[in-house]
């Protein structure tokens, strides 16, 4: 239970955190490009543990959980990566706060993903 309330805790305060962090980034074409990079490479690193890694996702619990996390922390900034591209089209005191909004609920949608996995299989 302890482990649970934890992950709730990380989900619910980490991710808005960090999204809400990168969104104090000026748009740019290089802040673009910082993001894109990163997320290419935290897709590619889980890609790497979940397929080739000596040890393979799933029977390593470590290699399992730094898999999640990589694929969660692209998901972050994919979302950074869409709220900075609606922020440079518009930039208006409108789009900056839903896009904050919008895109700090959404970095805790794979909490939902855990949740609902774990009633399934109880």
């Amino acid at each position: 239970m302890v482990f649970w309330i934890a992950l709730f805790v990380v989900i619910f305060g980490f991710g808005p955190w960090a999204f809400l962090r990168l969104m104090h980034l000026t748009p740019s074409s290089a802040v673009f490009a910082r993001l894109v990079a990163f997320t290419v490479m935290a897709a590619a690193a889980s890609l790497w543990l979940r397929f080739l890694a000596p040890v393979p996702w799933g029977v390593n619990v470590w290699a399992t959980w730094t898999g999640m996390i990589l694929i969660w922390t692209a998901w972050i900034a994919v979302l950074a990566l869409a709220a900075l591209a609606l922020r440079q089209a518009d930039q208006g005191p409108a789009m900056r706060r839903w896009t904050g909004v919008i895109g700090a609920m959404g970095t805790t949608v794979p909490w939902f993903g855990l949740a609902s996995a774990r009633l399934m299989s109880s």
